[in-house]
């Protein structure tokens, strides 16, 4: 049975509340709760596998950043190419000099989070799963706000934090709306907006296939990505991305081997086909992990910070936070979600635990802060996605786009600002 009461209620036990609740815990505040929606953890919402410099240096400062390392695969980041011919790889040696973490992370987001919630544990708290918000109403206490629970619970909170994902429940019951930055809807005639990812196993070794550098084809065929994961038991995995053209229909929602292998084909790098007319060394797909579509784009909450206020009474309620998707949701290019919400909620432990502690914790202007990041990011991955969408079109445009980016991947300062904007260390 969970308390009536807390001072500090965290919903959603993703990367971002497991963050947030042990930053909370580092910082001295230990009356939390952390609650889920879901019955246990599942390795089908592991779509998440990039944590950068910047994040590992958070994950650091509470403790978690050694154990993920030593988990992971230090990543050099991805060498794009035209199928055939290398086009830019970022300079990831750049980054030595400002960091002790001058890679990027490969390790998938179920494993993140099994070892954020061993830390949590040590820590003495557990996830109470099985715990869905309903609705808030007044509390007796002044200045809280009563949470109430699909299983019949109710929790009376100071702070109310919502890290439950892009259908944020505690963003909606807090009046708070969600939309693209720039007004842009879902496009219907962007390349880059019906996307497949999956986990799967190939049935050969190969030089072709990525170790410590992930291996992306963008050509009027369409893009694709290639991740390596690390290595489970004798298996050894990789994490696919790619599009799917509009005029091909929508992808099925869980994509098959099959399919999966006809668009490596078709769109990935010839050394990795299983095309034995093109690819004197073919590789085939033998085994699909898991697999699941979705589309792309962006989303931002107006605020990330509110205080609650009773509709008849007027009095003052719970103050409620949004860190992670429940704030800010974009493209999966550049591997930056998970990283931007886990770097909101690390910096909030220590806001709010001040906020508990003397009531002079800004996070009003915390939260300005971390949309102002949240902004930069969803910029970026537009960019990185518009670059891709055009290239990977036809037309003399797009061949005049893969020249530039072919030009510019012969430019240092271009590859060590690709490995800058990536890393985070200028978006903290």
């Amino acid at each position: 049975m969970l308390p009536e009461q807390t001072t500090v209620l965290i919903v959603g036990a993703g990367p971002t509340g497991l963050a947030t609740a042990i930053s909370l815990l580092k910082a001295g505040c230990s009356d939390i709760i952390l609650v889920d929606a879901a019955e246990e953890k599942s390795i089908l919402t592991s779509r998440a596998m990039a944590i950068h410099a910047a994040t590992l240096e958070a994950l650091e400062s509470i403790g978690c950043a050694d154990q993920l390392v030593a988990r992971g695969i230090k990543g050099l980041g991805v060498a794009m190419s035209d199928r055939k011919s290398r086009l830019l790889t970022p300079d990831f040696d750049y980054l030595k000099p400002y960091t002790k973490y001058p890679f990027v992370l490969l390790l998938p987001q179920h494993i993140t989070e099994k070892l954020l919630e061993e830390t949590l544990e040590s820590l003495g708290k557990k996830v109470a799963y099985s715990h869905k918000v309903v609705g808030f109403q007044e509390s007796e206490v002044e200045g809280k706000t009563s949470v109430r629970f699909e299983n019949g619970s109710i929790i009376s909170a100071r702070f109310i934090i919502g890290s439950d994902g892009a259908r944020s429940v505690v963003r909606q019951l807090a009046g708070i709306t969600f939309s693209d930055p720039d007004g842009d809807e879902i496009d219907t005639d962007n390349a880059t907006t019906q996307m497949v990812l999956a986990d799967v196993v190939f049935d050969a070794e190969s030089p072709a296939l990525p170790t410590d550098t992930g291996i992306g084809s963008i050509s009027s065929q369409g893009f694709l990505l290639c991740l390596p994961l690390p290595k489970s038991g004798d298996e050894v995995s990789y994490r696919v991305i790619f599009n799917v053209p509009l005029d091909a229909g929508a992808p099925p929602p869980h994509p098959p081997t099959g399919f999966i292998q006809g668009y490596l084909d078709k769109t990935g790098t010839v050394a990795m086909s299983s095309d034995s007319s093109v690819n004197s060394s073919p590789i085939r797909i033998i085994k699909t992990i898991w697999s699941a579509r979705f589309r792309t784009h962006s989303a931002i909450a107006d605020k990330f910070f509110t205080k609650l206020k009773a509709a008849n009474t007027g009095r003052h309620g719970a103050e409620v936070f949004l860190v992670g998707d429940a704030a800010h949701i974009h493209s999966p290019a550049g591997g930056q979600g998970m990283n931007l919400g886990i770097r909101d909620a690390i910096g909030l432990g220590v806001t709010l635990t001040r906020r508990v502690d003397d009531e002079k914790g800004e996070l009003e202007e915390y939260a300005k802060q971390r949309r102002t990041r949240a902004l930069t990011t969803i910029r970026m991955t537009k960019r990185i996605l518009g670059i891709a969408s055009l290239v990977s079109s036809s037309g003399v445009l797009a061949t005049l786009q893969a020249t530039v980016l072919w030009l510019a991947g012969m430019i240092p300062y271009v590859r060590r600002m690709g490995a800058w904007q990536l890393s985070g260390l200028g978006n903290r």
